[in-house]
């Protein structure tokens, strides 16, 4: 008879911890699906995978095909950021996550590609193959990225710019 009160009130006892627990698991799920869903980009840095492999660092990228790819920006295309490194050349899937510094969100000054001479102090906009130029005097609606924090000479050298985020400006 006692071996059955004991037996019963194990079998509560279990019941109970798993009902108990049955609750706990809903909550541990709904903090980790919501962990998931809210990814945030700490300093302005995130990761991306490239949509086309390219072999020059800090280009200006654009949004890419899928929402966490990239692709190098060109003439008139809307800027996201800057690619501090490049697509290795072993990666012929380009499955590897390259870094983006996004404009605007970054705290600190970035290093560019510029496409030909650029003067202490100028607007810097998009040009061909991810690299930026000095806004020109000719008639356009021009993306803004930055001011140029250090000259360049000619097409491929670095120059250091104070990022903004991109905006367009016509004139």
């Amino acid at each position: 008879m006692i071996h059955t009160i004991i037996s019963g009130l194990v079998l509560l006892l279990i019941l109970g911890a798993a009902l108990g627990l049955r609750g706990k698991r809903r909550v541990i799920s709904y903090l980790a699906n919501n962990s998931l869903i809210v990814n945030i980009t700490p300093k302005g840095r995130a990761t991306a995978v490239a949509d086309a492999a390219f072999t020059s660092r800090y280009l200006i990228c654009k949004r890419g095909a899928q929402v966490y790819s990239i692709a190098i920006a060109g003439q008139g295309d809307t800027p996201y950021g800057v690619v501090p490194d490049m697509t290795p050349t072993t990666d012929t899937d380009l499955s590897y996550p390259l870094p983006v510094n996004i404009l605007g969100l970054n705290e600190d000054t970035e290093r560019m590609i510029a496409s030909g001479a650029v003067a202490l102090d100028n607007m810097l906009t998009t040009d061909a193959s991810g690299q930026v130029r000095a806004v020109p005097s000719a008639s356009g609606t021009y993306w803004i990225v930055g001011k140029a924090k250090s000259a360049a000479v000619a097409a491929g050298d670095q120059v250091e710019v104070v990022p903004c985020f991109p905006y367009q400006f016509t004139h």
